[in-house]
């Protein structure tokens, strides 16, 4: 299910696992669905502040700063990625179109055939 697109190679997709796949470029982030909010809260309070370099945003898997440059780091997990202050604006726009569309998605669908036990099969104890 696509969450939001910017284009062929900019977008925000939930897969049947309930992962989120964030694609931006030549880079794919895969993370659960708690992540990717986590990581929507954290791009959401880095857009509210005006912070002219170091620490803006903070989450339990990353960190957004702004170096004296102007430029903006996003750090999710060994990951970091610098942004112009352009660039990370259309960045955390997607993400946050991505999440006002999640919380509105259906649940994904569970997966396998769900467990009923050993005598729910119909095993005789022959």
């Amino acid at each position: 299910m696509v969450l939001a697109a910017h284009g062929p190679r900019t977008r925000v997709v939930r897969g049947v696992d309930g992962r989120v796949l964030l694609l931006w470029g030549n880079v794919a982030l895969r993370m659960s669905q708690a992540e990717f909010v986590g990581l929507a809260g954290m791009l959401s309070a880095a857009a509210g502040r005006a912070s002219r370099c170091g620490e803006v945003a903070r989450c339990e898997c990353g960190l957004v700063s702004r170096c004296a440059m102007g430029q903006v780091s996003l750090s999710h997990r060994d990951l970091t990625l610098w942004f112009s202050p352009r660039e990370f604006e259309e960045f955390s726009c997607l993400v946050l179109e991505a999440r006002r569309a999640l919380a509105d998605a259906p649940p994904p669908p569970p997966l396998g055939v769900p467990w009923r036990g050993e005598g729910a099969r119909g095993l005789s104890g022959n």
